[in-house]
């Protein structure tokens, strides 16, 4: 039955991807492009662990310390098997999870036995990344769909992260804040932690007593990753369809549902030669969870002052740059309105990802400066196998107000698979009215040949501008194969050269594009060296003419990865460019109207992030148009002690061309005061030579408690005139936020 429904939904899509051209030979590429995933139909079957969850009436006092007598009736999990390096095997060290709940809560005790000399902790913040932290993470599965999940993180410091995950842990976001209780505690023994997360934060199925759960632990003294259950190195870091069973979940509740989080504002602008400006302003967020899988988001005045700043980057290419999102509006919920192409690193394509919908284009202008949000409106929804995410908002910018929207809507099929649709309305790039609506198709299974995975993905995107009529479609599709031994994809994309996304993000247009790459990745255990890599991977570039555009090919004959966290690689590049116009490259130089084609080296060494002192360097040199260039990467970065992290980085790419030479620098700096997991100072230097500025931003956050905050920032920009330092222009803002939960 679930394979007459894949084909139906199959047939379904091409019939609606057909009615965009009558391109003879795009129809047949469609056609070979969906015939390709019949492959996906060989899958395996999932066996779960299973554990049952007592109730308690005695709560943990959550204090970092696994000691309180309720502790004693938990559910214990103590067998954790390895990842790597030794897959299957038991974990080294061990490891002991205590699981209880009330109707408010579920708890975790954690224990962690290890040497405590040689335990890696860095970070301390709250909601801090811990990419190089011994650390635990909690995923929860709550919907028990196999497809997306709550993670929860915590280190030996006390820092707790939490990420929200979809699409079957290939897609993530770290930029949720759930708000919980989290403590550890070095010990003796290793370290301790203890978890209280509130059903309130959580959605969650009332019906049913069970959930998913999968737990990791990562021990960076030995590289080792472990999990309960097992997994193989196939799974993704996040392996929710490899989750096992809690069960006895019963008589807990979420409340009403509401969240109710006002802030207030001041500070004060200044510019050079300018009167200072005060500021004073109020708003609100409101978050309702109308059923236990549909929740509602209403913000009033947002303001997003301590949103961290954008890194600076130099563009040497003729295309847009993509910054990040990193407003928590915007994020909380972003993995809903994913569509096509876009999933992750697997399915983007090298010319840059394809977006029907680019949250950077709400609120923000094409500068990345922040335009007044009057009110904004979110509503997702996961609802018997249907995935919903609206979001509308009012602006105001200065060809005046208006209201951009979007709605994505997928639909489950089977395990990991699904088949949507996306709309959005409105255009952030001008002053017409632009419409865009797509379909999309991702098939996608981790049980291929046993235990590999395997994904397929289809999509097709129609705009509707004013007064642009013609070539106004885009579609894609890819194949891969992403895995330890065999990593492999296969891709081709078309943008119409009338094709224009309002709301979205479009990297090029009246292009044919195809890509490929093979990575082969054993692992030998010779020398200290856990997995060696090699392969290669093309792109090529064509417009609708087949006329060659762009064409790069690479080979990496060497790609190390030592079990003690060291990683090199080398890279040997051909490129092509064609240039149908005169390029500006930087500041006064210009590469002339022609062809052009060369070769690059490309060296990286990167050493393991549990050390006290870590970093990375990467050098590039060869051709480069008409001359030569040679790119130095550097990063550093120094735990001086446990509160005090200094982290720089450093970019140059000298150029040698014959109308003379330049050199594109980037200059970053960071300086992180950490006082306790709840009270933190950073501070984030940088400086580029294309604008001759630099800027500098302090934040200081203080977290009375999960949702209350008191934060202090401050933004201050730099030139160099007559080679000495002069602040232009700063802001300082002072906000409290505070969260009432009903």
């Amino acid at each position: 039955m679930f394979l007459i429904q894949i084909f139906c939904y199959i047939r379904s899509f091409e019939t609606k991807l057909m009615e965009y051209s009558r391109d003879v030979h795009l129809k047949v590429k469609i056609r070979i492009a969906i015939f390709s995933v019949l492959i996906l139909l060989l899958s395996g079957e999932h066996v779960y662990s299973q554990i049952s969850i007592p109730k308690t009436s005695d709560p943990p006092s959550v204090d970092g310390r696994v000691n309180d007598h309720c502790w004693e009736s938990a559910a214990l999990i103590d067998e954790f098997f390895q990842r790597e390096p030794d897959e299957g095997a038991p974990l080294t060290e061990r490891t002991e999870v205590f699981i209880l709940y009330d109707a408010d809560y579920i708890y975790f005790g954690i224990k962690c036995y290890e040497d405590p000399e040689i335990i890696a902790a860095k970070e301390m913040q709250r909601g801090a990344s811990l990419p190089y932290d011994d650390r635990v993470h909690i995923l929860l599965d709550t919907y028990l769909d196999g497809r997306n999940a709550y993670v929860f993180e915590v280190n030996p410091l006390g820092a707790v992260g939490d990420i929200t995950i979809s699409n079957s842990g290939r897609q993530q976001n770290r930029s949720w804040e759930g708000l919980f209780e989290g403590k550890a505690k070095i010990t003796s023994q290793g370290w301790e932690a203890e978890l209280a997360i509130p059903f309130k934060t959580l959605s969650f199925d009332v019906n049913t007593d069970r959930w998913g759960l999968f737990m990791n632990r990562y021990i960076p003294s030995k590289n080792e990753w472990g999990s309960w259950p097992v997994a193989n190195l196939n799974s993704a870091e996040y392996a929710v369809s490899d989750a096992g069973i809690i069960e006895g979940l019963e008589g807990i509740t979420q409340g009403i549902g509401l969240d109710i989080s006002p802030y207030a504002l001041a500070g004060v602008d200044t510019k050079r030669d300018y009167k200072p400006t005060y500021k004073a302003n109020a708003g609100v967020d409101l978050f309702y969870q109308i059923t236990p899988r549909m929740k509602a988001s209403l913000t009033v005045n947002t303001d997003f002052a301590e949103t961290e700043a954008d890194t600076r980057q130099i563009n040497l290419t003729r295309f847009n740059i993509r910054l990040s999102e990193k407003r928590n509006f915007f994020l909380d919920g972003a993995s809903l309105f994913n569509f096509g192409l876009e999933g992750g690193r697997q399915t983007e394509a090298p010319s840059g990802k394809l977006s029907p919908f680019f949250s950077r284009r709400m609120g923000l202008d094409e500068e990345g400066s922040s335009i007044p949000i009057i009110y904004g409106v979110k509503m997702t929804s996961r609802l018997n196998n249907w995935n919903i995410g609206i979001l509308h908002i009012s602006e105001n910018r200065e060809f005046g107000h208006t209201y951009p929207a979007v709605a994505r809507i997928s639909r489950n099929i089977g395990q990991q698979s699904s088949v949507g649709f996306i709309t959005t309305y409105g255009n952030a790039l001008g002053e017409s009215q632009n419409f865009v609506t797509g379909l999309d198709l991702n098939l996608a299974t981790s049980g291929f040949l046993g235990n590999k995975t395997l994904t397929f993905v289809l999509h097709g995107i129609k705009s509707y501008t004013e007064d642009i009529h013609g070539k106004d479609v885009a579609w894609g599709a890819i194949l891969t194969y992403p895995n330890d031994l065999v990593n492999f994809r296969i891709g081709y994309q078309q943008i119409g050269e009338d094709f224009y996304a309002g709301l979205g993000f479009v990297p090029r247009t009246n292009i044919r594009e195809y890509w490929g790459s093979l990575t082969l990745g054993p692992r030998i255990d010779i020398l200290g060296i856990r997995q060696y890599s090699f392969g290669g991977s093309f792109d090529y570039v064509t417009d609708f003419e087949n006329i060659m555009q762009s064409q790069s090919f690479t080979i990496t004959p060497a790609g190390l990865r030592f079990h003690s966290g060291e990683r090199f690689t080398y890279r040997l590049v051909y490129n092509y460019e064609y240039l149908d116009r005169d390029f500006n490259i930087y500041a006064d130089y210009i590469i002339p109207a022609d062809e052009y084609k060369w070769w690059e080296h490309d060296l990286t060494l990167s050493t393991s992030g549990s050390r006290d002192l870590y970093g990375s360097v990467s050098y590039t040199t060869g051709k480069f148009y008409t001359g030569s260039k040679n790119s130095l990467n550097l990063s550093i970065n120094w735990k001086i002690f446990v509160r005090l992290f200094i982290g720089g980085s450093f970019s140059k790419d000298k150029v040698n061309l014959p109308e003379g030479d330049f050199s594109a620098d980037i200059l970053q700096f960071n300086l992180n005061i950490l006082f306790s997991p709840n009270i933190t100072l950073y501070n984030y230097l940088q400086y580029d030579s294309k604008s001759k500025t630099a800027g500098l931003q302090t934040r200081f956050r203080w977290v009375l408690k999960p949702g209350n905050e008191i934060l202090l920032v401050w933004n201050s920009g730099y030139s160099i005139p007559d080679e000495r330092l002069a602040m232009d222009e700063d802001a300082l803002r002072f906000k409290l936020k505070y969260n009432f939960r009903f």
